[in-house]
């Protein structure tokens, strides 16, 4: 006689097994979208299909609802490093501290940095579409910062402000795409430090 008991997951509110299921999902993307499947996503989160179509209807609902989520908090982390004015830091100071913070955000959910630098095959172009809106958005920011940068250090008013921009942005993402790709060779720190000598640099 089989007296195997079947698993059941453990109760959890709504919201919090949404969230659950979305971080099942987006731990699965690394190996390509096509293994993201709504068996895939309820073996990775330890739950019954049943309970996971009673949040997501099909696959590409749940795709959606987690390229909104990871887009929403990536925007909000790429935000909060941005500095505002130079009223407490030099300019390069801050640009330094931005990067650091970006950094780290990406070592700590690496999973969602990697969809947006390092987006795998099939990942749905509405998403492509909506990070590059908010890249587009960040660069107008770091380029304004860029000119009222230079303005502080002063004699550097012959330099692009548009072009260092551009250069302090892709700086940035190649930062954290080397975290992504090769943490061990290229830490946080080690990261960080090279920004701020490429900033200071600018005095």
């Amino acid at each position: 006689m089989n007296t195997t008991r079947r698993k059941y997951a453990r109760r959890l509110p709504p919201e919090q097994r949404r969230e659950q299921l979305l971080d099942a999902a987006l731990s699965l993307i690394p190996a390509g979208f096509d293994t993201v499947t709504m068996e895939s996503v309820a073996k990775q989160a330890e739950v019954t299909k049943p309970v996971l179509y009673d949040l997501f209807a099909n696959r590409g609902e749940l795709i959606s609802a987690l390229l909104e989520r990871e887009a929403g908090r990536a925007t909000e982390q790429v935000l909060a490093a941005l500095p505002t004015d130079f009223a407490t830091r030099s300019p390069d100071d801050a640009f330094a501290d931005a990067v650091r913070v970006f950094v780290h955000a990406v070592v700590e959910a690496p999973d969602r940095w990697r969809l947006v630098l390092l987006p795998p095959e099939g990942t749905p172009h509405e998403f492509r579409d909506q990070v590059e809106l908010v890249r587009a958005g960040v660069l107008a920011q770091i380029e304004d910062l860029a000119a009222l940068g230079l303005k502080e250090l002063g004699r550097l008013d012959d330099l692009d402000s548009a072009l260092l921009g551009h250069a302090m942005l892709a700086l940035a993402e190649m930062s954290g795409r080397l975290a992504l790709t090769d943490p061990e060779k290229f830490t946080p720190d080690r990261l960080v430090a090279f920004v701020t000598r490429i900033a200071h640099g600018l005095r």
